[in-house]
């Protein structure tokens, strides 16, 4: 297989949508927090959709969909969760939609069990392969209308147009041809926004494979194991781990095809040298945007509470605790706004005692509240 990395030379006025794609453990969240800063030092308006952005407009995962005779039924037989449903609900074209988080998390006490175990029967995760790709195309159709709306906005989506398509195909055992097949069609809903792709992979695939055990420990290969062994394409592999590591290896053959297939814009950068300032000057000339370094701020130190949930974070210079306990680097924005390292996540100080949580929001639950303020201890 050939892949070019022939850097283009189109300024980056018309594409409104930059689509990052590659097996796991090869860049594709460090970079798109990478292009998300450098687009917005370049004065474009710029939404990271994050992989687990929730809810994700293009991906689909713990969400209860319905088609409209579905919901009018449902609402008919628990009409005290008309109010809150149609509050939380995203009506398409042909679906309506329900987070079932921000279900559970919130409104669990008003909904009820009853109605929230009916809701879960309507998980999409959970549909058949014909149904999946109905409203599959339902939901990248509605996000194209909304993003040719916002035309001043440029949107970053992470793992969505073929990393969520190979696992819902391959995990089905589906041939490769109805996945491309699919595809196609996802591509041709999203050409009115002049997408770019950018496919980051190794030439030798088991190194990918070794570098992820490496990064993340066999316990995420035992845990991926465990989470899908039940789905079809495991029934005549071998067990656990190995398993696993067969699956991404027929993940990244997959991804390869698609990638050669895409019919748009597109560049490919093969990373087994490790030399990002090359990738990332790359991916810059690409957009046809220039690097801009960062702005010398620092943040006020200390230790900031959320009373209401107990969460804490503890600011030391451009470092970081999150409620989570982990470490990441803070990026400055401006003298007041920091970026969060690989989130879709700023940090705004007001005042001289307060921090705000601002952003695309994530399935961590501190990051599940937008606004949510956190008060500097004395």
């Amino acid at each position: 297989m050939i892949y070019s990395e022939r850097v283009c030379d189109i300024i980056m006025i018309d594409s409104r949508l930059i689509l990052l794609e590659g097996m796991a453990g090869t860049g594709k969240t460090t970079n798109s927090y990478f292009l998300q800063i450098q687009l917005e030092r370049n004065g474009e308006q710029v939404k990271w959709i994050h992989e687990v952005s929730r809810s994700h407009p293009t991906s689909i995962f713990d969400e209860a969909v319905f088609t409209y005779e579905e919901y009018d039924a449902f609402l008919k037989k628990y009409p005290e969760t008309a109010n809150i449903l149609n509050k939380i609900a995203v009506f398409r074209k042909s679906t309506v939609w329900i987070d079932l988080f921000e279900a559970e998390w919130n409104y669990k006490n008003i909904i009820g069990d009853s109605a929230l175990q009916e809701l879960q029967k309507f998980d999409a995760w959970d549909f058949p392969l014909d149904r999946y790709k109905e409203i599959a195309l339902d939901k990248w159709a509605h996000f194209v209308d909304m993003a040719l709306n916002n035309k001043d906005e440029i949107y970053i989506i992470d793992s969505s147009i073929f990393q969520f398509q190979i696992f819902a195909f391959l995990f089905k055992n589906m041939p490769y041809e109805d996945l491309e097949n699919f595809v196609r069609k996802l591509i041709d809903i999203i050409k009115p926004l002049n997408p770019r792709l950018i496919y980051f992979y190794r030439e030798n695939t088991e190194e990918t494979i070794a570098f992820l055990e490496k990064d993340r420990g066999i316990e995420f290969f035992e845990w991926l194991w465990n989470r899908d062994k039940n789905q079809p394409y495991y029934q005549d592999k071998l067990e656990g781990v190995e398993g696993v590591r067969q699956f991404q290896r027929d993940y990244a053959i997959f991804a390869e095809k698609l990638f050669d297939m895409a019919d748009c814009k597109k560049l490919s950068i093969e990373i087994s040298k490790q030399d990002w300032k090359c990738y990332e000057n790359k991916m810059l000339s690409f957009l046809g945007i220039e690097y801009i370094a960062s702005p010398k701020f620092l943040p006020l130190n200390g230790i900031y509470i959320n009373e209401e949930f107990n969460y804490k974070i503890i600011i030391n210079g451009l470092n970081m605790t999150d409620p989570n306990g982990d470490n990441r680097v803070l990026t400055p924005k401006s003298a007041s706004e920091f970026y969060i390292e690989r989130l879709p996540i700023i940090l705004r100080f007001e005042e001289s005692d307060q921090i705000v949580v601002s952003g695309i929001q994530i399935c961590g639950p501190w990051t599940t509240i937008e606004g949510m303020r956190y008060k500097k201890q004395i």
